[in-house]
């Protein structure tokens, strides 16, 4: 079995594998020198921990199915570049930092980041849950501590994004993304540098795909993965028929498994439209993967 059966408190929410600091923006100052830094007062620090999000311009692994060479565990996304951000504070006696905690099985509880005054951090997730995948971290939790020891802990903040493939096909069996249509000419390319081996391209103008895209809970963030290339174009995107935003596939060298665009949704089905440009001298766009966090 390649994913576990998740509380229904932490949908929506995303993490995992391997953590690294990225300095914040902003640089948490303590307050005033606190004159009993080991002294309890009965006030947890606050903390907030925004929805987790991907890294566009990252490319993922590809994922190549049951291939004995290269997929010896038999398929899956193994780097996902993800992003989590959080923010707190402690009144009187001043934010220390904050801790990274792995939430899982018998590891339960161990330090992968201790007291950084960073507020962002990025990490690597997969849809894969087995051991080929991690499976005894199942996720991670931050916690905020003060100048007197107290702390305040999220939730358990889940590292599995769910990928389709440009079809609406999932491994894993999940129908929270499907093809819905197709306008114009679309065809297949096929390469093992695709996320699965293949694509659907097209050259033609206006030709689109639209896709349906369930979520349940808030906070789940949608991401569409793209081949770049210097002969690539424009890709109009559009949710629920909104103002399309323009991306660019331009590359001066091909750069495979893209991630392009994302956006947060609300809860309920929505519709994800990817439209063809048609720009000029490289009208040819390659739409590979579609992601959703949960």
């Amino acid at each position: 079995m390649r994913r576990p059966s998740l509380p229904s408190f932490l949908a929506g929410a995303v993490a995992a594998v391997v953590l690294a600091g990225v300095p914040a923006t902003a640089v948490i100052r303590s307050a005033a020198v606190d004159a009993n830094p080991n002294a309890f007062d009965g006030t947890a620090p606050s903390l907030s921990v925004e929805p987790v999000k991907f890294v566009t311009g990252a490319s993922i692994d590809a994922d190549l199915g049951a291939d004995p060479v290269f997929e010896p565990c038999g398929g899956g996304n193994f780097s996902i570049l993800m992003g989590l951000r959080c923010s707190g504070s402690a009144g009187t006696s001043g934010l220390a930092g904050y801790d990274i905690r792995v939430a899982g099985d018998w590891i339960d509880g161990e330090e992968l980041v201790t007291t950084t005054s960073a507020t962002s951090w990025r990490f690597s997730g997969t849809n894969r849950s087995d051991d080929c995948g991690d499976g005894a971290r199942h996720g991670y939790y931050v916690i905020a501590r003060d100048n007197r020891g107290n702390s305040a802990k999220s939730w358990w903040i889940n590292k599995y994004p769910d990928v389709w493939q440009e079809t609406g096909f999932d491994p894993n069996g999940s129908t929270a993304v499907r093809l819905s249509t197709r306008t114009g000419t679309w065809s297949t390319s096929n390469c093992t540098c695709f996320n699965g081996g293949h694509t659907l391209y097209s050259t033609a103008s206006t030709a689109a795909l639209t896709y349906k895209v369930t979520t349940t809970a808030s906070g789940q963030t949608v991401a569409l993965v793209m081949e770049k290339n210097t002969n690539r174009g424009k890709v109009n995107i559009s949710v629920d028929g909104a103002t399309a935003t323009s991306v660019d596939t331009y590359a001066s060298a091909p750069t495979h498994r893209v991630i392009v665009w994302q956006k947060t949704l609300s809860v309920g089905t929505h519709t994800l439209k990817l439209s063809n440009a048609g720009t000029v001298g490289r009208s040819r766009i390659d739409v590979d993967s579609i992601m959703l966090t949960r």
